[in-house]
């Protein structure tokens, strides 16, 4: 069975890393991780699925939705992921199109 989100322990890194991103407010800082992960760890996956609807809505009707960037940022650390994983993201991704 695979993990939900708020099965993750958020565990701040040592090392920095620059995230290549198309967000116009800029690079996301560690403190806004932070405060991410502590909001949407407390929702359940219906909840979850609902912001990521609308999220996705808002980013295609500003233009800003880019499926392919995010199915490249899914491979690029396929590696890391359990197969599973790999496919449920990839499945999600294709349905958002």
């Amino acid at each position: 069975m695979s993990k939900n989100f708020s099965d993750f322990k958020f565990e701040p890194k040592t090392h920095k890393f620059e995230a290549k991103t198309s967000k116009p407010e800029g690079n996301i800082n560690q403190n806004d991780l932070r405060k991410s992960y502590d909001e949407l760890s407390q929702l359940d996956n219906d909840s979850l699925s609902r912001r990521l609807a609308s999220e996705v809505a808002k980013r295609k009707q500003e233009g800003s939705f880019d499926a392919n960037m995010l199915l490249s940022s899914v491979e690029s650390v396929r590696a890391f992921l359990p197969p599973e994983t790999y496919q449920n993201l990839k499945n999600l991704i294709e349905n958002l199109k």
